[in-house]
């Protein structure tokens, strides 16, 4: 599959036969490259605009009921459906600016994959036999790196991408400094600069 980071907490997600966008942020944000993928679906974790921008693309929209889009698929925490074919687990996710922050694992190509929205630390759970883990470091917002590390030793991904840093000004902070810190504990990080690919 390919994984391209879109900016901020933004990525598309492609397999073979899928295509998976999650927490689009197109509108307004100076950092985001020109997308015109065809997803099969949309994944938003939470109802803010820098994770929810999904009424440009005329698809499914899986996100909780605080959500509303034309075409969507409401979810609850620890709710699992089957979404064009993929399997998809709504995770909770602890963000007190927002009524019901959530993340996903989805499953796609024999991976588990998890986006844990926007999180602080105390919102983290173990979660079992994750591939890919995609995680904010950037802080105020979320967990900062030291407690994205954390986050690592609860849920141990195979790999790990950070996302949510330097796209706000309230949110700066240095990727290669969380992989340095996350490596020496043992984790495998992969860096994205925005609007980059990497297979998986």
């Amino acid at each position: 599959m390919k994984i391209t980071y879109l900016s901020h907490s933004c990525f598309e997600i492609k397999g073979q036969n899928k295509t998976i966008l999650i927490d689009p942020y197109f509108s307004g944000n100076n950092f985001a490259p020109s997308y015109n993928g065809k997803p099969n679906f949309v994944l938003v974790t939470h109802s803010h605009f820098d994770h929810a921008d999904a009424k440009r693309f005329d698809t499914t929209v899986v996100c909780p009921s605080t959500c509303k889009f034309n075409r969507s698929v409401s979810m609850k925490v620890g709710e699992k459906k089957s979404v064009d074919g993929i399997n998809v687990e709504m995770i909770s996710a602890s963000h007190h600016q927002d009524p019901y922050p959530t993340g996903y694992i989805f499953e796609l190509e024999g991976k588990r994959i998890a986006h844990l929205g926007d999180t602080y630390i105390d919102g983290v759970k173990k979660l079992p036999n994750i591939d890919l883990l995609l995680l904010p470091i950037g802080g105020f917002f979320t967990m900062n790196i030291d407690e994205a590390v954390k986050a690592l030793e609860i849920i141990s991904p195979k790999l790990a991408i950070p996302m949510h840093y330097n796209t706000l000004p309230q949110i700066k902070a240095d990727p290669n400094d969380f992989k340095q810190k996350a490596e020496k504990k043992g984790f495998k990080v992969k860096i994205l600069k925005i609007g980059e690919t990497m297979e998986y």
